[in-house]
């Protein structure tokens, strides 16, 4: 084992086998979490994957502070997803699409996988290092370290940093039983020295799901990257918005969408996000894929969060959206209402109602009306997340 003798100064690798410069929520936890390392006075290596075609980018990260180490791409996918590939024929694109199905059906991981299985750790500057991070998603970020602790890799603590859970993913579309995950994802946790969950409702669930290793386990917040104080907007109508994901099988959307419908005589709401559901665009709602999100949310009088519709994670755009000085409206859904509500409600930040039309027309009038300033919450800020996870650690002087 490794252990940099300088206590104000250690070596770290963070590990994902995403793209460093992906514009996602999982990604912006960890440059945020980066962020916070290197303002605690750590360096940090980056080990993550090339960018394809197909990451949306986010083109203001500022990344000079972090070396970042690239491995090789998997070549049978990003052949697969290549713009001949695509183009070729409406019938080929559909056949992809059916392979793709198939592929995540009979696999626990995704095509980052091979990568992490084959990764070498020639690709490394340094062999040895103080504190090694490996985050999910994708989960096979955990692998990858693995397989280097296999060939050679010194290091003193291994933090395991997860969003979503393997077994208790309400994402998973593969075919296998809970018993098999189960065992897979112990497997995976065993050597690791904290395990780092972002939801307290998760870190509860694992707990009692794999006792043996339960002390390993914590929770910490997501951190947000920095703080983002707007001006005042000063628009004649209300605008509502919601910028994120809306998968129908994660998140209920049409109660908002209903709500502000008939608010229409004074309010306007702004959809932005992926989803699978095809939603109308009315006189006072927009619906949008994508756009500048950064300049919606200056104009924005309340973002809104929705609670999943079940399952234990916390969207994190709630910690995103808590280091700006907006109203921050979460609707609570799932089945942990009254845990989330009393969670969420310890913070003094957020305003929380059921995810039902009735109660989000009243409280978005009673936003209307009200003249109350909110602050970002210092809690979640970088320094103090990244000193937080490290403390999860026992380590050792010598």
């Amino acid at each position: 084992m490794y252990l940099n003798n300088r206590s104000d100064l250690m070596k770290i690798l963070y590990v994902c086998l995403f793209p460093i410069e992906a514009n996602n929520s999982a990604m912006m936890r960890n440059l945020a979490l980066v962020e916070g390392l290197i303002a605690n006075g750590h360096e940090v290596d980056f080990l993550t994957i090339p960018v394809n075609r197909y990451n949306v980018i986010l083109e203001d990260n500022d990344l000079n502070k972090i070396n970042i180490i690239r491995v090789k791409g998997n070549r049978i996918y990003d052949a697969i997803t290549s713009s001949h590939a695509r183009e070729v024929s409406r019938i080929r694109e559909l056949l992809i699409m059916c392979l793709r199905k198939v592929y995540h059906a009979f696999s626990v991981f995704d095509y980052t996988y091979n990568i992490a299985k084959n990764i070498s750790i020639e690709i490394l500057e340094e062999k040895k290092y103080d504190i090694v991070i490996s985050s999910s998603d994708p989960k096979t970020s955990h692998i990858a370290v693995n397989n280097l602790i296999k060939q050679g890799l010194q290091y003193g603590k291994w933090i395991q940093y997860w969003g979503d859970p393997l077994t208790l993913d309400i994402t998973n579309k593969n075919i296998y039983p809970k018993f098999y995950l189960k065992a897979i994802e112990k497997s995976i946790l065993k050597n690791a020295d904290s395990i780092v969950y972002v939801s307290p409702f998760t870190l509860r669930e694992q707990k009692a799901m794999i006792p043996k290793i339960s002390s390993k386990m914590h929770f910490q917040p997501i951190p947000y990257k920095k703080e983002k104080l707007y001006p005042n907007t000063n628009n004649t109508r209300f605008i509502v918005g919601y910028y994120g994901a809306y998968k129908s099988v994660t998140r209920d959307i049409m109660p908002l969408y209903k709500a502000c419908t008939k608010l229409k005589e004074y309010v306007d709401l702004v959809i932005m996000g992926e989803s699978d559901l095809k939603i109308a665009e009315t006189e006072n709602i927009i619906v949008n894929s994508r756009g500048d999100i950064t300049e919606y949310e200056a104009k924005t009088d309340v973002l809104v969060c929705i609670l999943n519709k079940k399952g234990t994670q916390i969207p994190g755009k709630i910690y995103h959206y808590a280091a700006t000085n907006k109203p921050i409206l979460v609707l609570i859904d799932g089945d942990n209402k009254k845990e989330m509500r009393d969670y969420l409600s310890s913070f003094n930040r957020y305003i929380i109602c059921d995810n039902n039309e009735e109660d989000i027309i009243n409280t978005i009038r009673k936003l209307m009306k009200s003249s109350k300033k909110y602050t970002p919450v210092k809690a979640f800020s970088p320094k103090t997340i990244a000193k937080n996870i490290l403390n999860t650690l026992t380590i050792d002087s010598e």
